[in-house]
Formats: C-alpha cells, structure tokens, sequence
C-alpha cells in the first residue's frame, strides 16, 4: 500500500478527449446511447443529457472516461472491458496515475478540488476495469452513486473509490490486486453508504472505511488482503463511527504489507475486523477465520486504539460472531479501548482473556 491515510486528491486540468463518433445533442432528448467495440465511451457521456443510459457492448475499450452529470446510466452489455488509454487523455488523470472512470461534480475546481453541487444518482454497471495505475473507479463529491457488479482487476489504487460521498451502495462487485483496497468508502461524516455482496481478495485492504460515519458493510466475502475489513480514525475532527459490519466472510488475510516509515505507516498482515479508533459501531454475525499475524493490526476482530489520532475504539457492540484459528487471538482489544460489549461469540481465544 502507498499509504493508510490517504488525504491528497490530486487532479490535474482537464484534458480534451477527441470524440471518435457523432452522437445526437442533448437537445435531441434521446435517452438512450449504444457504444460499440471502436467507438469513444467518453463520446457518448459527452453527448448524454442528464438521465440518460449509455450501453456498451462487449469489447475492450482503451480510454479513461469521466462523468459530471447528474443521473447518468453506464452499463456494459456482454463483456465489456475498460483499459488504460494509450496517450493517457482523461478529466482526473495525471502523469503516472491513470483512473478508469471519474465521477466528479459539474462545476468542481480540478486545482483546490471544491465545487459547490454533487453530482447525483450516477449508476455504473456490469464493467470490468483493469489494468490502471491509479484508481479503477474514482468518485469525489457524488450523492447516491451506485456501483453494481463491476470488476475491478489489478488497479494501483483502489478498486473501487468514493471520496466525500454521501447515499448510495456498491453491491455485487469484485475487486483483486488493488494496491490501496479493493473497496473504499471515505471522507464521508455522513456517508449513509452501503457496502454489500462484494469479494474482495489479493488486495492491500478488502473493504476500507475511513473517517466514515453511517456506512453498511453487509455479506461481503473478504479474503488474502493484508487487512480484511478495516475502520479507521484517522485523525480528522469527525472522526469515525456509527458504522454497521454484518454477517460478512473475512479469512486467511494474511498478505504482507510493508507499510512507510516515512509517513508513519506500520506494516500490516494477518488483520480480520479492524477498529483502529472507530466508536460506536456494530460488529455481528460475521464468520472471521484464519487471520494471523504479528503487526499492530494482526487478529480476528481488533479494537485498537489509533495512532493517527490517538482514540481507542470505544463503544463498540461485538456481538454473534464466529471467529476462530485467529492470531494473537480471535478478540482483541487494546488498553486504550474501552467500553466495548462482547456478547455471545463463538471463539477459542481473546486478548485480553475473557473476551470470548
């Protein structure tokens, strides 16, 4: 992983990207776009009013394409592939981090990133994202944007992103060999974001929620990332908390990350459920197996105190779940986390003892 917290959104100014197609105006008011294998995707959002549908059928595309408008429907029909560009043109890109597909409010400032409106009620669909140096998809400023059975394959980045979010879900999604999280949810005090019936392996965290209040991480499966699920305070005023982590499959996390000295980084591994400074949230029914390590992060479900910001994960419920085979212990729970209910879980083993 580059970094655990990740503050700089970085964008550089817009780059045109050349229309190889002429589609109708806005003025038109067609609803619906096709796009076909040698065709421009970006084209067709360009071309696009609000609430239309733009549909892409199989085939690979090599393009990074961003999207401001609100309402706007990308879906894939067969097996549609989104592959870096050649000459590296794209709304959000920047030398050496290319992003697959941007969603970023209409009027945003691309050098103090701001803006003053969401973009609102994006849905991306049934598309695969691979290959990327940055993020697969990248969100900043959306309101109920979401991201349903897309694939996200060896991004440098993240898998699948949201920055300053709020509403919304990513549901049925896969993300792999991502070097940041294959799924993430940030900057969000209010995110009311709902993570639900994803995989994520072979990635630096499966699941990432970082100063988040109100997101849903429900039946997603989580497995060989150097962090399964992970909450994180990471020392910005809200905070983190109020989250829900729910009947999820989180085992054999166990990839070794190195971490950065230079910014404060430790390594991590062998991370199953991790509160590193998150208060008041739900952790039940999940199935947590196999997660061993030896690094601050390392055990089943850990409620840890955060060395970003100094608070421990206090207030917590940790109720019904199955956790087992876990190292140091299946619970964990540090001296600066206090307050924390543990009731009814099937585990061998906690430190301290008598957690289980």
């Amino acid at each position: 992983m580059h970094s655990l917290p990740r503050h700089g959104l970085v964008a550089s100014a817009a780059i045109a990207v050349v229309a190889t197609l002429s589609f109708p105006s806005a003025a038109a008011a067609q609803t619906s776009h096709v796009v076909r294998p040698g065709q421009s995707i970006q084209a067709a959002v360009d071309a696009a009013a609000p609430g239309d549908t733009i549909t892409i059928k199989g085939g690979t595309y090599h393009e990074s394409v961003a999207i401001q408008k609100d309402g706007l429907t990308l879906r894939g029909d067969g097996t549609v592939t989104i592959m870096p560009p050649a000459n590296g043109a794209g709304l959000c890109n920047q030398p050496g981090e290319m992003i697959g597909i941007c969603v970023l409010p209409a009027d945003i400032n691309l050098q103090s990133f701001t803006y003053q409106t969401r973009v609102k009620d994006v849905r991306i669909a049934h598309l695969r994202v691979v290959g990327f140096n940055g993020d697969g998809i990248f969100a900043f400023g959306s309101q109920n944007l979401n991201v349903y059975r897309v694939t996200a394959i060896d991004n440098g980045g993240y898998g699948v992103a949201r920055f300053d979010g709020i509403g919304g879900s990513i549901r049925g999604s896969r993300a792999s060999g991502s070097e940041e999280a294959g799924f993430y949810v940030g900057d969000s005090p209010a995110a009311h974001a709902v993570v639900r019936n994803n995989t994520a392996w072979n990635n630096g965290i499966g699941v990432f929620v970082r100063h988040v209040h109100f997101a849903q991480v429900d039946d997603n499966v989580v497995k060989g990332n150097c962090i399964g699920i992970f909450l994180l305070d990471d020392g910005q005023p809200e905070g983190s908390g109020d989250n829900k982590v729910r009947d999820n499959v989180v085992r054999d996390n166990n990839r070794q990350c190195a971490g950065d000295a230079e910014e404060g980084i430790p390594p991590t591994s062998g991370g199953g459920v991790v509160l590193l400074g998150s208060t008041n949230n739900v952790v039940r029914d999940n199935t947590v197996t196999g997660n061993s390590g030896t690094t601050l992060v390392s055990g089943g479900i850990a409620l840890l105190t955060s060395p970003f910001s100094g608070v421990g994960s206090s207030h917590n419920r940790v109720v019904d779940n199955r956790a087992r085979n876990n190292a140091p212990a299946d619970l964990v729970q540090d001296a600066g986390s206090t307050a924390n209910m543990f009731h009814d879980n099937a585990c061998a083993t906690s430190s301290p003892s008598g957690l289980c």
